[in-house]
């Protein structure tokens, strides 16, 4: 993955780094409605396939646990090998659906559950899971899931949208970040306060580059460190976004503006993508006008 830089008369100095990180290599379990999704998902654990049922569910799903933590609770709950659920009804909220039914797990017991589906570029994918707890109080749990929080916690497809003052302050350290590395002319730092999909090379929308690492950001920025560019003097002046922030469909928080005035305007594009706790960088575009 070597994106060309563009390049501007009025520029003087311009890095541009834009990188669509995706998803899954593997061809997704899908439906054209969230019921045959849902259906398509545990017929997968049916034939004995957790890694696909894994890798075809949502984003959101994913990051919740690793596959060995959703391998380590399928087979615990008896999802692989059991027999696929039956619904007793259907919820649709927007861009989700919740099912509930009753699956009979791999030893034949029957066991109720809860299933969240959400559409991921057009496609629904499993989002959530709760099944009945094991201490027999009949409550749901969500055991995919590290937090323990079930998956609102965890929506990355859904979080509120920024205030001011935190949409200025990711500008502010995005910004401050990428200062370190042009002047230590070392992106190591940088690159560890990006987002884990933009470093595992994932995104939803589904395409698979490469992923990026710490050369890739020195190579792009090489030539505001050859014009030994500076960004300090304007890096914690306030924001001017030219666009108004919003969240995209996918789920990523869209930043675009300058600060400073001309001659020395520091202009960016910027997507965020959440991951526990917090904004991280998914895409940068940076440059100076003049």
């Amino acid at each position: 993955m070597t994106p060309s830089l563009p390049r501007r008369a009025a520029i003087a100095a311009l890095a541009c780094l834009t990188v669509f990180v995706t998803g899954c290599h593997r061809v997704p379990p899908s439906g054209a409605d969230p019921e045959s999704a849902a259906n398509a998902f545990f017929a997968t654990l049916e034939q004995g396939n957790p890694r696909d049922a894994y890798e075809g569910s949502a984003f959101a799903f994913q990051t919740g646990q690793t596959f060995d933590g959703f391998l380590s609770n399928a087979e615990d709950l008896g999802l692989i090998g059991g027999q696929p659920p039956k619904w007793a009804g259907t919820q649709l909220q927007n861009s989700q659906a919740i099912l509930t039914g009753t699956l009979v797990t791999h030893a034949g017991a029957p066991l109720p559950l809860t299933v969240t589906m959400t559409s991921e570029g057009g496609v629904w994918k499993l989002f959530a899971l709760k099944t009945t707890s094991p201490n027999g109080t009949g409550e749901l749990e969500n055991r995919f899931t590290v937090v323990g929080t079930g998956a609102g916690f965890n929506d990355v497809y859904h979080q509120p949208m920024p205030g001011q003052t935190q949409l200025d302050m990711l500008v502010h350290r995005t910004l401050a970040k990428l200062n370190d590395g042009i002047q230590q002319q070392d992106f190591h730092a940088f690159y560890d306060s990006i987002s884990q999909q933009w470093k595992d090379g994932r995104h939803p929308a589904g395409v698979v580059p490469d992923p990026v690492t710490p050369k890739i950001f020195k190579n792009h920025f090489q030539g505001f460190i050859d014009n030994k560019i500076d960004l300090a003097p304007v890096a914690l002046l306030p924001p001017i976004y030219d666009a108004p922030p919003h969240i995209d469909e996918n789920g990523y928080l869209d930043l675009q503006g300058h600060l400073g005035e001309l001659p020395n305007r520091v202009e960016f594009s910027l997507q965020f993508a959440y991951e526990l706790p917090a904004w991280k960088l998914v895409s940068i575009s940076i440059g100076i006008r003049r």
